[in-house]
């Protein structure tokens, strides 16, 4: 099977990308792939625990929150990666902010995962 690589770079609020990339991290874990997600710059916030969009039941627009999605590719067997540098500009405090199976990596492991992957995506 593949490995698939896929740098994610926009927020969780700021647009759809982050669920593009829950989308083909699923559809390729689903196919046996083997998945690795890189968070950065903005990215490294779409795994924080407890955030909230107000009333976004009633829109249809989030089923569940980005960090609810990127915990199921985790336990699906997905790399979830975030960039450190990208935590420690936008105040994360990834031991308390990320849910268990989230790490905190620097660009060699970028560099790693792009060496390694078959594919990567970047969003």
């Amino acid at each position: 099977m593949a490995s698939i690589g896929i740098l994610l770079t926009g927020g969780p609020f700021d647009s759809e990308r982050w669920r593009t990339a829950y989308e083909l991290g699923k559809a390729a874990l689903e196919k046996g792939h083997d998945v690795s997600f890189f968070h950065y710059l903005d990215g490294a916030l779409v795994p924080v625990d407890g955030q909230t969009f107000p009333d976004c039941s009633n829109t249809g627009l989030y089923d569940a929150m980005p960090t609810e999605k990127f915990q199921e590719l985790i336990a699906d067997g997905a790399q979830v990666i975030c960039c450190g540098l990208c935590v420690d500009a936008r105040g994360i405090d990834a031991p308390d902010d990320y849910p268990d199976g989230v790490e905190v990596g620097l660009l060699p492991d970028l560099a790693d995962m792009i060496g390694d992957a078959d594919r990567v995506i970047s969003l």
